[in-house]
Parts: C-alpha cells; sequence; structure tokens
C-alpha cells in the first residue's frame, strides 16, 4: 500500500519522511535483534491545584540529565490505569532511553476545556521544579480522548508548548488556534478510523491557517488505537 498520506482540503499533502516509516514499519519491536529496553520505573506524585483539588501524575524519568519532558494525555475516561497504558504502548522506553522526561497526566481530556489551566499550571509548576534544565522544551501529546485534551492543554498554556503529537486527535471548539501559530503539530489517524479521519483532517486545516507547523499522516492499515513505534514518536521530537 502507498504511503501517502491525504491532506485536509486546502491544506498540503504530507508524506512519511523516511525516518518515520522505518520507525512505523518496525512498531512493537519487527525486525529489532536487541529486544526491547527495559522500561522505566513509573513513579505517582499528586499535585495540588490552586482550586484546591488533586491532579495525579505518572513520572517516567530519564537515567541522565533530562533533556526535555513529554506531557501526555490519555486516552478514554482517563484514569490512573488507561495513564499507565498510554505510557506502555508509546512512552516508556525509546523517550525516557532518548533522555526525554514523560509526565503522563491522569484527566479526562475533553474535561479540560474548562479548568484546563489549573491543570497545566500545576503540572508546569512540579516539571519547573523538578527538571530544571528541561523545562524549555515541553512537548504535549494525546491518544483520543486525550488527542482532544491537548489542544485544550496547549491552548491554556501556549507560551509553554515546543511541540505536539496527536494520535489521533481533533479540535471541534469554536476558540481560535491562532495562539498555536509556530508550533509543531503531529496528527496521527489510521485511515480505517473514518469520524476521526475527518475530525484530523478539519483540525490540520485550522492549524494550518493559525500559522502552525502540521503534519498529517493517515496511516494506511490502521483504526483508532495506532500502533506507532516509540522510536518514530522519538524521531519527530528530535527533528523539530
Amino acid at each position: 500500500m502507498s504511503t501517502a498520506v491525504r491532506g485536509a482540503a486546502g491544506a498540503p499533502r504530507r508524506r512519511l519522511s523516511p525516518a518515520l516509516l522505518v520507525a512505523l514499519l518496525l512498531a512493537c519491536g519487527a525486525g529489532d535483534t536487541t529486544g526491547p529496553v527495559e522500561p522505566e520505573v513509573v513513579e505517582w506524585i499528586p499535585l495540588t491545584m490552586a482550586t484546591g483539588d488533586v491532579v495525579n501524575i505518572a513520572v517516567l524519568r530519564p537515567s541522565v540529565a533530562a533533556r526535555g519532558v513529554v506531557v501526555a494525555f490519555p486516552w478514554g475516561r482517563g484514569d490512573s490505569e488507561l495513564v499507565l497504558s498510554l505510557l506502555d504502548s508509546y512512552w516508556d522506553e525509546a523517550a525516557p532511553a532518548a533522555g526525554y522526561a514523560v509526565v503522563g497526566v491522569e484527566v479526562y481530556g475533553p474535561g479540560m476545556a474548562t479548568g484546563g489551566a489549573n491543570v497545566m499550571n500545576a503540572v508546569f509548576d512540579w516539571i519547573d521544579s523538578n527538571f530544571v534544565g528541561a523545562a524549555g522544551d515541553i512537548v504535549l501529546t494525546g491518544a483520543s480522548a486525550g488527542g482532544i485534551g491537548v489542544f485544550h492543554a496547549a491552548l491554556a498554556t501556549p507560551d509553554r508548548v515546543h511541540g505536539i503529537i496527536a494520535m489521533p486527535g481533533r479540535y471541534t471548539e469554536e476558540e481560535s488556534l491562532a495562539p498555536l501559530a509556530g508550533i509543531p503539530v503531529w496528527l496521527m489517524v489510521g485511515e480505517d478510523d473514518s469520524g476521526w479521519v475527518t475530525g484530523s483532517e478539519t483540525t490540520a486545516r485550522r492549524l494550518e491557517e493559525a500559522g502552525a507547523k502540521v503534519t498529517l499522516d493517515i496511516v494506511p492499515g490502521q483504526g483508532h488505537v495506532l500502533i506507532v513505534a516509540q522510536d518514530a514518536l522519538v524521531t519527530w521530537m528530535n527533528e523539530r
């Protein structure tokens, strides 16, 4: 099957870069003769927000000084099990091995439309205190419900965001995406995930119009829950 992807109407069509294509084809360790890297230990930390409410984060620390931080929003209802599932699927090996700290946020993505700033301020305050040298390079990511929440989070604190990965993700609110101008955004969606393909295309077009640096990849042969090699995500972050 061709690696060409369909772009949003009015937005440029994209193709997977050679490095990302190779990484996607190696998803789940296919062709890896050395085997997977041992996952890092997850540390759960409760954060008190300005409202007095608590939001829990799951932290993966790299073995060296962090070079950047990935803030991840889970799929579904966003509980602790789904946070761990998201980290296990995409973020527990390659990112820490490459020097990125990972912070999973136990929150329901669409719920970030109200009160998202409180959540993000608490998360960023903790990052600023614990990953001082990496706090200037933060990538937000989310899948499904988290791929909706990631845009609420970015719009709540756009000055802290240096990249967005939504897999899949979409933004359907009327609020302008202009605050995300200049930010690299990678939208991924399975070609068999028809409703989310449309939403991703519309979001890509709106981001392009707002001045974001958008890549939209419609992944051949995949559905809603994407299989993506962790190395592909690190490659994109390194190439931003």
